[in-house]
């Protein structure tokens, strides 16, 4: 496999964007796993969303996730009956945003649980190893703002009127890019 720093250098503003939400069955990466993925494929230099992905991950050991969050992604195995191999979703992840820059809430996350199971299944980068940090441009903005004492991605799009239906992972990717698109 690729070393994700050995790939070739694309002007930045020529990549597709991919802002992209994982939800897990925790938070550490080498005991959790990825449950479910929704991104949507942005298109530089206007910023138009171009196609939406969505999909539940079967886990293969539901047992080892953290209570409180399979309680947060109201994880079930009748919910999950119809999800697919981790395999088979990061291949179609990979497919419909080739080469692109990952963008999401606080994208770091994602980026570490991509990045272990991308090399613990042998597949390769698809991605730019810079990320867009929404959280970061929200952080920049609301600064000085004396109503604004925590910043979270449903307290950020409540001032920015963005409707958000928190802990659900399309709803969430919506919103940020919103919020990505209105800080900008």
């Amino acid at each position: 496999m690729p070393y994700l720093l050995d790939l070739p250098e694309t002007d930045f503003k020529s990549r597709p964007i991919l802002f992209i939400d994982l939800e897990m069955t925790g938070l550490e990466v080498e005991k959790h796993e990825i449950v479910e993925i929704a991104a949507l494929l942005v298109h530089q230099p206007d910023f138009q969303v171009v196609n939406s992905f969505y999909t539940k991950v079967r886990p293969i050991h539901p047992q080892t996730g953290d209570p409180k969050s399979l309680k947060i992604i109201n994880f079930s195995q009748k919910s999950w009956e119809d999800a697919i191999p981790l395999r088979q979703a990061l291949q179609e992840l990979a497919d419909f945003a080739p080469n692109c820059l990952l963008a999401g809430w606080c994208v770091q996350n994602e980026w570490d649980f991509l990045n272990f199971n991308l090399e613990k299944e042998g597949l390769p980068y698809f991605y730019d190893h810079r990320l867009i940090e929404v959280f970061s441009l929200a952080y920049a903005r609301f600064y000085h703002d004396p109503d604004m004492k925590f910043i979270s991605l449903p307290k950020v799009a409540r001032k920015l009127g963005i409707h958000l239906d928190q802990h659900k992972p399309d709803s969430d990717i919506r919103a940020t890019y919103e919020i990505f698109r209105k800080l900008i």
